[in-house]
């Protein structure tokens, strides 16, 4: 198989794991959901026990399930935008790929809706768009970097 073609066929794969993976941890009660924000909380503060002096200002727990919308939607977005790279370019890759992982964004807000325990945030629809914005943004950056000139 061509290098090219297997891209083709792992981007959009991956893609879809990445989705999958979003709905199923979305359908997690928010009992279930606590707990794991809980125990991801007692390992950083385990490892890097300096953090439990700024849990004053801001909740290491609350950091911990906002930072997973960043990065989960960051990584969906980084997977669309690879698979869409092989047929737009530029302005339309990042736009197509931000609002495609930014709907499935407030698809999974109104998906908690209806989980028992959980809820639909607006202000983490926003967050979930920001991540998507940076995953399709790296993407692009990296496609259409500027060349470096060569020496002599």
């Amino acid at each position: 198989m061509k290098s090219k073609n297997f891209w083709q066929i792992f981007w959009p794969v991956m893609s879809v794991l990445v989705a999958a993976g979003i709905f199923f941890s979305s359908a997690q009660t928010g009992y279930v959901s606590g707990n794991a924000s809980a125990a991801v909380a007692d390992f950083v503060r385990a490892i890097f026990p300096p953090v439990a002096a700024l849990e004053d200002i801001v909740p290491l727990g609350f950091l911990v399930r906002k930072g997973a919308h960043v990065i989960v939607f960051f990584a969906l977005a980084f997977c669309v935008a690879q698979s869409l790279k092989f047929y737009i370019h530029k302005w339309q890759l990042l736009l197509t790929s931000w609002a495609i992982a930014s709907a499935y964004g407030v698809f999974d807000e109104i998906h908690q809706y209806f989980v028992p325990g959980r809820s639909m945030e607006f202000s983490d629809m926003l967050i979930n768009s920001v991540g998507a914005f940076i995953g399709a943004g790296l993407v692009v950056a990296l496609l259409y970097r500027p060349q470096k000139l060569k020496d002599g």
